[in-house]
């Protein structure tokens, strides 16, 4: 049991030194709001506001009248996509 314990909190740590060293790589310059557009674009999304939550980046988009927030990794994959 104390083993499982140990184990899920070592996996928790590394989990959240993770997204903390993901926050603080992240950078939301001209080019990487270019990626991001291009990006979202050639998949169907009208881009609105970029922004940095989470250690993603995040953009307020529409696409076929609908409106979302998309979240994109530093690769620029989209992760996680929330209907607004």
């Amino acid at each position: 049991m104390s083993k499982i314990l140990l184990s899920s909190l070592i996996l928790a740590t590394a989990l959240s030194a993770s997204l903390t060293h993901a926050s603080e790589r992240l950078t939301l310059t001209d080019e990487v709001k270019q990626r991001i557009n291009a990006s979202l674009t050639e998949q169907g999304y009208q881009v609105g506001k970029i922004k940095i939550e989470d250690g993603l980046y995040e953009d307020y988009a529409k696409k076929d009248g609908m409106r979302f927030e998309v979240f994109l990794d530093s690769d620029m994959n989209i992760v996680r996509v929330k209907e607004d």
